[in-house]
């Protein structure tokens, strides 16, 4: 495997004009993949944001910004490139929680090789853009987006909210609180749409068998698809539709509402 590490600046700004005065590392790390080979992000405080791009190979730069210079010797990112690329944020055991301290990253993946992906972050949005293969997206506190993803695709977030659009591989996106944005032309697995406290909308433009439950909440179905609602003592639900798929959807607490 092709391993070119590149440092495009590893510098320490103190500039109210540009960083205002924070100390900022970036680095880069580029690695040619291969057809089911691993791309895996890991951060605690920071965004991760990752596009196809026409490459064969994974380019994986890092951002650390902290409040001061001294901060950033307590921040390491290390990345295993045996196969594919692993990258998690390691903190120095003098670290204490009261220093700042994120690590954001931006990730370039082939276009047309399948590979393994898997964003997580504790706190920050996770965004994937293009690509083909097996992807899961996970935040704890921060916002998921997802579009014109290629393969097997699944969601988790526990406070933010989710958008999914041209990405007919999906099979799973839920969360606790927060609102699901779902765009679905196309499918090729069964789908799963789950909210504990939120909102789900479902922009349908396929054919599918459609199961809807909601304990409370409301049930709004555009009239196109002929969709009767029950009220029943713990709740609402509906079915329409008959598919070669099928699409469960509930709230425990949160509107659903579906248009096409």
């Amino acid at each position: 495997m092709k391993i070119i590490v590149s440092c495009l600046s590893v510098c320490l700004i103190l500039s109210a004009a540009v960083y205002a005065e924070d100390a900022v590392k970036e680095e880069s790390i580029s690695v040619e993949v291969s057809s089911g080979d691993p791309v895996e992000i890991y951060t605690v405080n920071g965004d991760i944001v990752a596009e196809e791009w026409s490459s064969d190979q994974v380019e994986v730069t890092y951002i650390i910004t902290c409040d001061s210079e001294e901060e950033l010797d307590f921040i390491n990112v290390e990345c295993n490139t045996s196969s594919g690329i692993i990258c998690e944020v390691d903190y120095d055991n003098d670290w204490e929680g009261s220093h700042s301290g994120t690590v954001d990253f931006e990730v370039k993946i082939p276009s047309e090789i399948f590979v393994e992906i898997e964003l997580a972050s504790v706190n920050g949005d996770v965004i994937l853009s293009g690509g083909k293969g097996e992807a899961v997206l996970e935040a704890v506190n921060g916002n998921i987006i997802a579009d014109n993803f290629a393969g097997e695709l699944s969601v988790h977030c526990v406070n933010g909210d989710i958008e999914v659009s041209e990405s007919p591989g999906i099979i799973i996106a839920e969360l606790v609180n927060g609102n699901i944005d779902c765009n679905i032309n196309a499918l090729e697995d069964d789908l799963e749409l789950a909210a504990v406290n939120g909102t789900i909308y479902l922009d349908l433009g396929t054919d599918a068998e459609v199961e809807i439950e909601t304990i409370s909440g409301e049930i709004e179905i555009a009239d196109y698809f002929n969709a009767y609602i029950t009220e029943n003592i713990v709740g609402s639900s509906s079915e329409f539709g008959a598919g070669e798929f099928l699409i469960e959807i509930s709230t425990v607490s949160g509107d659903i509402k579906i248009d096409n």
